[in-house]
């Protein structure tokens, strides 16, 4: 009997086999959203009236300082300023987008590590850079490549906030969806990935974004109001534990 369930086993997975980049895809997660502030202190108390809790950050020696909302699946919202004098590449580039404007301007995303990750845009030709840190590496991609608003993140440390810092005032449980700009490289990109998707969806103003699935919630591509500007994050929206949107920021 075993041998015989063993041989329906063996055809089922030769009939029906499961897509590697679908396993790939069932990994990604959203791990963070960024949006940059001109006053990190008026930002924290503004995000503290709408009911969020703000684990604040300290300030860095290249002149970055921010701040978390942070949720119990390990995702968060990070608001993030530069005080004084941007003194490398990093603090650098959020201050350039500073420049430009409050909002959100990155989404990353976790879930393979960065070797793992590597190998996979190597495979599709997607260009791309690695800082490897300490405690976290970072993929991110050239500017102009459609890509410039993502990066991955991997991170060698483990870090565990205390409950009350995961608790909010407004019942917020964790990220429902990001609206993010983009063209068919973005698509193409997510899709890749791996990641499911629903297809088009109401956007935030007339007209429709393609909706993609993590399990730290969904990403909604939506083309840009400046094809010549660098495509950001347009809204993020949080949940309650009902599934009922709690709050949703526009940018």
């Amino acid at each position: 009997m075993l041998k015989k369930h063993g041989i329906i086993i063996f055809f089922l997975i030769i009939l029906f086999p499961v897509s590697y980049g679908q396993c790939f895809g069932q990994e990604i997660k959203i791990d963070h959203v960024i949006s940059v502030v001109s006053d990190i202190n008026k930002a924290i108390d503004l995000y503290t009236e709408k009911g969020f809790t703000v684990k604040r950050g300290r300030l860095h020696k290249n002149g970055l300082i921010n701040g978390h909302i942070k949720f119990t699946n390990k995702s968060s919202f990070e608001l993030m300023s530069v005080m004084g004098e941007a003194t490398d590449e990093i603090s650098k580039n959020y201050k350039e987008l500073l420049n430009n404007g409050e909002g959100g301007v990155y989404i990353a995303l976790s879930g393979v590590s960065t070797d793992v990750m590597e190998k996979k845009l190597t495979d599709l030709k997607i260009s791309y850079h690695i800082i490897r840190g300490k405690n976290w590496d970072y993929i991110t991609f050239p500017k102009a490549s459609g890509l410039e608003h993502f990066f991955f993140i991997d991170s060698h440390i483990a870090i565990n906030d205390a409950l009350n810092v995961l608790t909010h005032k407004n019942s917020s449980e964790k990220i429902k969806e990001v609206f993010v700009e983009g063209d068919n490289r973005v698509e193409y990109f997510l899709k890749v990935m791996g990641l499911k998707t629903q297809g088009e969806s109401p956007g935030i103003e007339p007209g429709t974004g393609k909706r993609f699935f993590t399990d730290t919630g969904d990403i909604v591509v939506v083309p840009g109001k400046n094809l010549n500007e660098r495509p950001r994050i347009k809204s993020i929206t949080f949940e309650k534990k009902d599934t009922t949107e709690s709050i949703r920021i526009e940018f």
